[in-house]
C-alpha cells in the first residue's frame, strides 16, 4: 500500500510539473540512471557549453559527480536538491542516455527529451527486449498510458537508415521522432580543437606498450558474475603480453564493477573495471579491441582498428540472454575466437601485421552509420534540438 501511494504521489507531481513555465535557455543533462558524468549526454553538455544561447545544467544522483562537474567549472545539481529540483521544472529540453530515469522525471511534465542512447545496439533493447519482461502486460500498458501524457514528447538519435525502425519499435515512437544522425561521443574522435579535453590516461600508463582493451558486455544485467577468470590463462597471457610488450586492459561492464579479483601478480594485466575512465578515449589508445556482443565496437570502428570477437559462450548468450538485431557473423567484423587457445593465436597474427577484416570493418562501419554520423555531430543536434518546440 505505501509504494502505490508512493507512486501515485509522484504520477500527481507529475501532472503538476506541466504547469510550471519551461526555459528554452535551459537543458537538463543526465547519463546512466544519475550516476554518471559519461556517455553521449556528458559530451553534448561538453559541446552546448559553446553555445551562450543555451544554459547547460548536469543532474546527477552521485555527489561526487556532483563536485566533478563543478570542479571542471560547470552547473551541477544533485537530482533531490531545491536547485536541482527547480532547474528541472524550468527546463524546456532533457538529454539522457538510457531513459527518463537518468534525471528526476518527476519534474518534467511537459519537457522535451532527447534520448542520445548508449551506443549502436547489436543486442535487442528497450520494448524489443521481451526477456527483461513482459511490456505488455496489463500493469505496464497503464503506467505507460499515465506517463505518456506528462512524458510522451521524446526524440531517440539513431545512426543509420537500418537502426531507424528498430528505434521506432524498441522506444515505442513515431518515425517523425527518430532522427538519423550518429553520436556526440564519438565527436571526440575528430575534434581538432581539444574542446573535449581528452587526458590519453591510458596511453600515459602504457608507457610506450601498445594496447590490447578487452571490453565484454554484461551477463544478465549484472545478476550473474562475469566468467572472467573461466576463460582466460592469464599467466600464459601475461607471458606473451611481456614478450610482445603489450598491456592487457581488462574493463567489464558497469553491472560487473564490484566483482573483485587480484591481478597484482600479472605485470602486464591490468583491470580498470572500478575506475572512472571514459570509455571513448580509452578507445582513442587502444590498438587492438576485444570485445563479444558489446556495440563498443561499433564506435571504434570509426577509427578503423583491429577487433577480436571472444565469443566463448555464444549459443547460450542468445538462448537465455538477449537476441540480436543483426546476424552476428556478419556483423562483427572480425575473427571470432571460442576458445583462449583461438584468440591468443590471432593475436599472434596481429601482431605480425596479418589483418584480415581491414576491408569488412570498413563495410561495417558504413552500415552501423549514416555519412553524417561519421564525423562531429554535436553541433547539428543542437540545432535540431532547439528547433523542436
Amino acid at each position: 500500500m505505501k509504494k502505490a501511494l508512493g507512486l501515485a504521489g509522484k504520477y500527481v507531481i507529475m501532472f503538476l510539473s506541466c504547469l510550471f513555465p519551461r526555459s528554452r535557455k535551459i537543458y537538463i543533462f543526465g547519463a546512466w540512471l544519475g550516476e554518471q558524468f559519461a556517455d553521449n549526454p556528458k559530451y553534448l553538455f561538453l559541446e552546448a557549453q559553446e553555445h551562450k544561447e543555451i544554459r547547460p545544467v548536469w543532474i546527477t544522483k552521485n555527489e561526487s559527480v556532483c563536485r566533478k562537474v563543478r570542479e571542471l567549472g560547470y552547473e551541477a545539481y544533485m537530482f533531490d536538491s531545491f536547485k536541482g529540483i527547480l532547474m528541472q521544472l524550468r527546463a524546456k529540453y532533457v538529454v539522457v542516455c538510457n531513459g527518463i530515469s537518468d534525471v528526476n522525471h518527476t519534474f518534467m511534465g511537459r519537457a522535451v527529451f532527447l534520448n542520445l542512447w548508449h551506443g549502436v545496439p547489436l543486442k535487442k533493447v528497450g520494448y524489443d527486449d521481451d526477456k527483461v519482461k513482459n511490456w505488455d502486460s496489463k500493469g505496464q500498458k497503464i503506467r505507460r498510458m499515465i506517463q505518456e501524457i506528462p512524458l510522451g514528447k521524446e526524440y531517440v538519435v539513431a545512426t543509420s537508415d537500418f537502426y531507424a525502425p528498430i528505434y521506432e519499435s524498441a522506444f515505442r515512437r513515431s518515425k517523425s521522432h527518430i532522427i538519423t544522425l550518429g553520436q556526440p561521443r564519438n565527436d571526440i574522435f575528430y575534434d581538432q580543437s581539444g574542446k573535449f579535453h581528452a587526458s590519453h590516461q591510458l596511453s600515459k600508463a602504457a608507457k610506450g606498450k601498445k594496447v590490447i582493451l578487452y571490453t565484454p558486455t554484461h551477463r544478465k544485467e549484472g545478476k550473474v558474475a562475469f566468467p572472467l577468470e573461466e576463460h582466460f590463462d592469464f599467466k600464459v597471457l601475461n607471458d606473451w603480453c611481456i614478450q610482445n610488450d603489450i598491456l592487457f586492459v581488462i574493463r567489464r561492464h558497469f553491472y560487473h564493477k564490484d566483482e573483485k579479483i587480484d591481478f597484482s601478480m600479472y605485470s602486464n594485466i591490468t583491470d580498470i573495471t572500478e575506475r572512472s575512465m571514459d570509455i571513448q578515449e580509452l578507445l582513442m589508445d587502444t590498438d587492438i579491441l576485444v570485445t563479444d556482443y558489446s556495440s563498443t565496437y561499433i564506435d571504434y570502428l570509426l577509427l578503423d582498428r583491429p577487433v577480436v570477437f571472444y565469443n566463448f559462450d555464444y549459443q547460450d548468450y542468445l538462448e537465455h540472454d538477449r537476441g540480436m538485431y543483426c546476424d552476428y557473423e556478419k556483423a562483427a567484423p572480425g575473427y571470432k575466437a571460442e576458445t583462449f587457445e583461438a584468440l591468443m593465436e590471432e593475436f599472434e597474427r596481429l601482431v605480425q601485421g596479418e589483418d584480415h577484416f581491414k576491408e569488412v570493418r570498413r563495410q561495417a562501419r558504413d552500415f552501423f552509420y549514416c555519412k553524417e554520423g561519421q564525423g562531429m555531430v554535436g553541433e547539428t543536434l543542437l540545432g535540431i534540438l532547439k528547433n523542436i518546440k
